[in-house]
C-alpha cells in the first residue's frame, strides 16, 4: 500500500475513533481542544487525526495544543500532519513564536506540556486507582499515582518518573490482570479529589502521607479550587432519571466492574443483629411476616446508604462509575449509574425502591451472614477437637 493510502487510512481510523468518543469532526472549535488534548499520545492514528483539526481552529490555543501534541508525538506521520497543521493556521493569522536565537536551551527542554490524568473504576471495597502526569518534553512523565477510597479518602501515594511506553504498559497490564481500563479524566478533578482525599486521611491519623506536598508540588501547591464532577459535562443530568430507571438499575450489579461490589462500612454491621433476630425471633408468626420484617431492614439500611457523609461518598462512587462507563461506550450503564447517583445526592433513596441499592444491600448482608456462619461454625468445630 502507498504511503498516501495509508496515511489516509491512519487518519480515518484516528477520526473514527475520535468521533465515537464524542468528539466534533464537521465544525471543530476552541471548546473542542480540551476533548482533543485528552487523547494525546494514547496512538498514532487518534494523534493524527487530533493534529488535522487543530489545523482546521482558528485560535491560539489550537496553536499552543499543536505545539504541545509535537513534543508527545512519536509517529513522523503525525509530526509532518503537525507541520502541515501549523501551516495552515500561519495562513489565517496564528503563527508560532519565534525562537530566540543564541545558545540559550531550545524551548522544548524547557516548556511542560499539559497535565494529565487517569482513573480506574471503583472497586469492591470503594477504592480506586488515580494517576496524575505530567509530561516534560524530551524528559518523559512525572507519575504521581494514588488509592482514594470513598470514606476513607487517600490510602496510598507515590510518585515516579517513567516513559510513556511504561505508562502505557502499566495501563495494559491492569487491564489484562483485573478487566479495568485507566480512563482519561479532567486533571483539574482529580487533583481536587487527591488533595480532598489527603485531608480526609490526615483528619483520621492516615500515615505514610509525609511526602504528600513535595509529590503535589509538580501541579501545585495551594489547596486546589472545588471541582464539579465531570460527568456532567459529558452527560445530560436531567435526562438521566427518565423511564423506568429504578426498576432497571439493578442490571448495573451484573456489570463486570460492579459484579464484587459489597458494602463493608462499619455501620452496615449494625443492621446483623436485627436480621438474625428477624430470623429466629418467636414473636414472628408466619413467613410472611418474617419477610416483611427483613424488607423494612434492608429498607432502613438503604436510607442509611443515602443519608450524610454515607451518601456523599457512594454518591461519587456512582457519578464515578458513570463516567467510567461512559468513557468505555457503555451508555445505558452510564445512565443508570447516574440516575442512582443524583438520588443518592437527594439524601433519601424516595418512596419508591431502587433495585439496584436494594440489590446491593442484600448481597452485602447475605454475604456478611454467611462469613459469621462459617466463623460460628468453625469455632464449633475447634470445640469438638478440643482433648
Amino acid at each position: 500500500m502507498a504511503k498516501k493510502d495509508l496515511h489516509e487510512e491512519l487518519l480515518k481510523r484516528g477520526l473514527d475513533i475520535l468521533k465515537q468518543a464524542g468528539v466534533s469532526l464537521e465544525n471543530p472549535s476552541a471548546q473542542t481542544i480540551s476533548q482533543l488534548k485528552q487523547t494525546f499520545g494514547r496512538e498514532a492514528a487518534t494523534d493524527l487525526a487530533a493534529a488535522y483539526l487543530l489545523g482546521k481552529i482558528a485560535d491560539e490555543s489550537a496553536l499552543a495544543a499543536l505545539r504541545e501534541l509535537e513534543g508527545a508525538a512519536a509517529s513522523k506521520d503525525t509530526k509532518r500532519e503537525i507541520k502541515r497543521a501549523l501551516f495552515k493556521l500561519a495562513q489565517k493569522g496564528f503563527k508560532a513564536a519565534e525562537e530566540p536565537a543564541g545558545d540559550s536551551k531550545p524551548a522544548i527542554f524547557e516548556r511542560s506540556l499539559e497535565v494529565e490524568a487517569y482513573m480506574s473504576a471503583v472497586d469492591g471495597g470503594g477504592g480506586r486507582l488515580l494517576w496524575v502526569v505530567k509530561p516534560h518534553a524530551g524528559h518523559g512523565l512525572q507519575v504521581i499515582q494514588a488509592m482514594l477510597h470513598d470514606s476513607q479518602g487517600l490510602l496510598r501515594v507515590g510518585g515516579m518518573h517513567m516513559k510513556r511506553k511504561e505508562l502505557r504498559s502499566m495501563m495494559d497490564e491492569i487491564k489484562e490482570q483485573h478487566d479495568v481500563s485507566m480512563i482519561a479524566v479532567p486533571w483539574e478533578y482529580a487533583d481536587h479529589v487527591l488533595y480532598e482525599g489527603y485531608e480526609r486521611a490526615k483528619a483520621r491519623g492516615q500515615s505514610g502521607l509525609e511526602n504528600f506536598h513535595e509529590l503535589r508540588s509538580m501541579i501545585g501547591t495551594g489547596k486546589p479550587k472545588e471541582q464539579q464532577h465531570p460527568i456532567y459535562q459529558r452527560m445530560n443530568a436531567a435526562d438521566a432519571r427518565e423511564g423506568g430507571w429504578r426498576e432497571t438499575s439493578h442490571r448495573l450489579l451484573g456489570e463486570p466492574e460492579l459484579r464484587y461490589w459489597i458494602l463493608t462500612d462499619a455501620w452496615m454491621q449494625g443492621f446483623l443483629g436485627q436480621i438474625d433476630e428477624a430470623r429466629s425471633s418467636r414473636l414472628v408468626l408466619n413467613p410472611m411476616q418474617k419477610e416483611e420484617r427483613l424488607s423494612a431492614i434492608v429498607r432502613d439500611a438503604v436510607k442509611q446508604l443515602c443519608s450524610g457523609d454515607n451518601g456523599a461518598g457512594f454518591a461519587r462512587r456512582m457519578e464515578d462509575m458513570a463516567l467510567y462507563f461512559h468513557e468505555t461506550k457503555r451508555p445505558d450503564q452510564a445512565k443508570l449509574a447516574l440516575a442512582v447517583a443524583l438520588q443518592v445526592k437527594e439524601g433519601d433513596p424516595g418512596p419508591l425502591d431502587v433495585s439496584f441499592l436494594t440489590g446491593l444491600v442484600q448481597k452485602s448482608f447475605a454475604i456478611f451472614m454467611s462469613q459469621e456462619k462459617a466463623k460460628q461454625e468453625e469455632a464449633r468445630d475447634s470445640l469438638l477437637i478440643k482433648p
